[in-house]
């Protein structure tokens, strides 16, 4: 497991001494209907695509009209590489973020009169523009990449991993994911969704006009209903864009209808999220019968994550005495921490060892973890945030800018309210002061404590955010040796998403593996990792492995477990979702 990346291609890679136009200067005049096409054309390549090899890609993309200019852009690629210490094989025309950027700027652009271009020009305008808007969101970032993290050169241990954060976290939800695990956790938290707001009295209202908007009478028809989306993201045969054709039949007019559903932007809605239209609107209607889905990940991120979404556009429409009064927190407090993580950790432990969960806790203490467990003199302490980061932060590629949201986020805001890093600080000064209020069965001096940041949204998954995260922690552990406490027992800060606890959830549950063993290791060989004491058969290869130490906790578990052949199709999976796609 490898942490890597190839270059991305840009304008003056490939057409050097050519002066660029503008973006509206490419692509005026060419219709909406053809730059929606390429954009979910582009944005249908699968990770690893094929087409990242950038010979693959001009021979896939230009016409054979257009062959001598994809000759001649080809061979200046090669020059370009020559001169640089990457071979061309590292490199790559297609980059997720500006496929996106693309989609986003054909569905807002202002079309005036379409113009009758032959196809080899609109080929090569299409392709100047896509290249323009890589050197945008690649090159142009590097400046101030460089200037915001120019003061950390001299900190050897921070500087490579804030510079890695600034480069990937514009990225990093959109490149690093494994699409079955996404649809696989995705659905489970859509459905456990339900069946929470089924057992909310609150809800029932809201419940009701969900299934009324949809003209469905239970939320067994809307996971029913989204078959075909689903279908059609897994087993596509070929990459680009996947269509659904609905077929004739006695309930052709009802999915028409269903599916029409997530053909209606709610941009406004999305807060924080980057490129709001394409995460709302991930399915656009192309005729009377065809649907299609411009990004596969978007479009299953909607089932469950986008559901308070669809649920808060409805719950804004209720009258006064029929809404929920406070959604988003019993979306994130009620739902996401008590609902989902106390279940999750509870079957993740059984009835084994000293246990707490937040409802336990909160009743009776002030600032108590979200869940605590305890085996013999290892303490296991979890803190549940979610939240996201900013979207114009992610966008930003300025640390200074990034390193501020997240320390507002997971520090201290900025009321100087204790956020999550804080709060585990505050409960390890209680165990080694010995006056933690709910537990007194163990010595505080031989205590073994980990520290667990549970986190609901991928983009957390970014490498190198858990090291970063863990500098605060340590150095707010320094401040506790300074007050005189031994804290040579408290291990580093993890930070685990949701998906991955519910993904990984069977091989713990049935102690194929010990989620102790498996923390330790990535403790010890990730966020603790030196390449002090180990051999190593050259410079590069030391250099690859601390790289390899940024790999986030949610990567390296589940490459652990698929090298154990221990993958399966997660039992709440089966239990829950089977039923329904009879």
């Amino acid at each position: 497991m490898e942490l890597s990346g190839r270059i991305v291609i840009t304008f003056d890679d490939v057409l050097p001494g050519e002066k660029p136009l503008s973006l509206d200067e490419y692509l005026d005049g060419i219709s909406k209907e053809m730059l929606i096409k390429f954009s979910s054309f582009i944005l249908g390549f699968s990770r690893n695509s094929e087409f990242e090899n950038p010979s693959a890609f001009l021979r896939m993309y230009f016409s054979k009209e257009n062959k001598d200019f994809a000759n001649e852009v080809f061979e200046n690629l090669s020059s370009f590489a020559k001169e640089s210490e990457y071979g061309i094989a590292t490199y790559s025309f297609p980059y997720i973020v500006s496929s996106l950027s693309f989609f986003e700027y054909a569905h807002d652009k202002d079309y005036g009169e379409t113009k009758s271009f032959s196809n080899p020009e609109m080929e090569i305008k299409i392709f100047k523009a896509y290249l323009l808007l890589n050197k945008f969101n690649t090159t142009d970032r590097t400046p101030i990449l460089n200037e915001s993290t120019k003061h950390l050169k001299g900190e050897i241990s921070k500087y490579p991993v804030a510079y890695i954060i600034g480069l990937l976290l514009n990225n990093s939800d959109f490149s690093n994911y494994e699409i079955r695990k996404v649809f696989v956790t995705q659905t489970i938290r859509a459905i456990s969704f339900f069946e929470f707001l089924a057992k909310t009295p609150e809800a029932h209202e809201l419940l009701e006009a969900f299934f009324n908007e949809y003209g469905i009478s239970s939320y067994q028809d809307y996971i029913r209903g989204l078959l075909p989306i689903k279908i059609s993201v897994l087993y596509k045969d070929k990459e680009a864009h996947t269509d659904i054709v609905i077929p004739d039949g006695e309930h052709k007019m009802e999915s028409i209808a269903f599916l029409e559903k997530f053909s209606i932007p709610e941009s406004q809605l999305l807060g924080d999220f980057d490129f709001k239209n394409l995460r709302s609107t991930p399915i656009y209607r192309v005729d009377e019968n065809t649907f299609r889905l411009t990004y596969p990940l978007f479009v299953l991120e909607l089932i469950g994550n986008g559901l308070y979404f669809k649920f808060k556009a409805i719950n804004d429409q209720l009258p006064k005495d029929e809404k929920v009064t406070n959604l988003y927190g019993l979306k994130t407090y009620e739902f996401s921490e008590k609902y989902i993580l106390h279940t999750l950790l509870k079957e993740y432990y059984g009835n084994r060892y000293f246990q707490k969960t937040g409802d336990e806790l909160d009743a009776n203490y002030d600032a108590a973890p979200d869940y605590y467990v305890r085996n013999g003199k290892r303490i296991f302490m979890f803190e549940s945030k979610d939240i996201l980061i900013n979207a114009a932060v992610k966008q930003s590629s300025d640390f200074n800018v990034i390193d501020r949201e997240l320390s507002l986020k997971l520090l201290q805001n900025e009321k100087g309210k204790p956020k999550a890093v804080l709060q585990l600080i505050n409960n390890v000064r209680k165990i080694l002061s010995g006056t933690l209020e709910f537990d007194s069965g163990f010595n505080p001096k031989n205590a073994i404590v980990h520290p667990i940041l549970v986190l609901h949204y991928r983009i957390f998954n970014t490498a190198g955010l858990n090291k970063w995260v863990n500098f605060w922690f340590r150095e707010e552990l320094a401040k506790l040796s300074k007050e005189g406490f031994d804290t040579s027992n408290i291990r580093p800060l993890v930070l685990i998403d949701i998906d991955t606890l519910i993904y990984n959830k069977d091989v713990f549950k049935h102690k194929k593996l010990s989620f102790e063993d498996v923390l330790i290791d990535y403790q010890d060989n990730y966020i603790d990792f030196s390449v002090r004491g180990r051999k190593y058969n050259s410079r590069e290869a030391a250099i690859q492995a601390q790289k390899n130490s940024l790999i986030p906790f949610g990567e390296f578990l589940d490459a652990l477990v698929d090298s154990k052949g221990m993958r399966s199709v997660p039992e709440e999976f089966i239990e829950k979702a089977y039923s329904m796609f009879d």
